[in-house]
């Protein structure tokens, strides 16, 4: 153990310093006690604290014309919200544009990344208002509605990601309502909320099993579409691929 002798001139006595209760923290230029270092600690995490909770309803708020879930032979990764062409598409959240271009299928598309690695897509845009690396407000517009790409009508194709796996929009969004879930507000991040609300299905879906018993007629694509988890998640769950042949009574892990 290491101490530091230091001489105090405004109490007029000698004291020691346990070096091992001190911490060097990153950005402070000088080390910290571990009461202190704690403190910041919670400081910093208060920061991200019901993080989802800040954000706001992406479109306007209609009619979803298309969920998250398989769909014609593919994995339909976000929701379609009823938008008219021309309307205005806003940031759901503060963040840096990292995309606004055309992308295959999607059409003119921006994406947006917030803090915890969470991002935000906006696809069949027909104008951009912004452009990448620009810095946008929760709020602000940032496009117009349209039906480019592979989109049969106006219409905001919304999605949400965090480090690079798809979530469900309605796990945070209540769009009956117009709001976000009361559940979703006591989260910060995607992750965690999709453990909590997968399992009691949300929305018009079903509760998903953590565990599913395959049964006579089942196949991944038919699980999937049961429970609007991707093929890909239930074969990463389980350790197997997109072509395994499924046994009457096997068990798959769903979440």
């Amino acid at each position: 153990m290491t101490f530091i002798f230091v001489f105090s001139v405004f109490l007029g006595f000698a004291q020691y310093i346990n070096t091992d209760e001190l911490v060097v923290v990153p950005g402070m230029e000088e080390p910290v006690f571990m009461k202190e270092y704690a403190i910041i600690r919670k400081q910093e995490a208060r920061k991200h604290e019901n993080y989802l909770a800040t954000f706001r309803v992406p479109g306007n708020g209609g009619t979803i014309i298309s969920g998250f879930g398989p769909r014609s032979g593919r994995m339909h990764y976000g929701t379609d919200i009823k938008m008219a062409k021309g309307d205005t598409v806003r940031a759901v959240n503060n963040g840096y544009i990292t995309r606004s271009g055309w992308g295959s299928g999607f059409g003119n598309i921006i994406i947006i990344r917030h803090e915890n690695n969470i991002e935000t897509y906006y696809a069949h845009l027909s104008k951009f208002l912004k452009k990448a690396g620009e810095w946008v407000q929760k709020g602000e517009p940032i496009a117009l509605a349209g039906s480019t790409g592979r989109a049969r009508g106006p219409h905001l194709h919304f999605e949400m990601h965090q480090d690079g796996r798809a979530f469900d929009p309605e796990l945070v969004y209540d769009f009956k309502n117009k709001r976000i879930r009361e559940e979703a507000k006591q989260f910060t991040d995607l992750v965690a909320l999709h453990r909590t609300l997968k399992p009691k299905g949300y929305a018009n879906n079903l509760a998903v099993p953590e565990y599913y018993k395959v049964r006579s007629g089942d196949s991944l694509w038919v699980i999937s579409r049961r429970y609007k988890t991707p093929i890909k998640e239930i074969c990463r769950l389980n350790n197997i691929t997109e072509n395994s042949v499924l046994q009457i009574g096997q068990p798959l892990k769903m979440y």
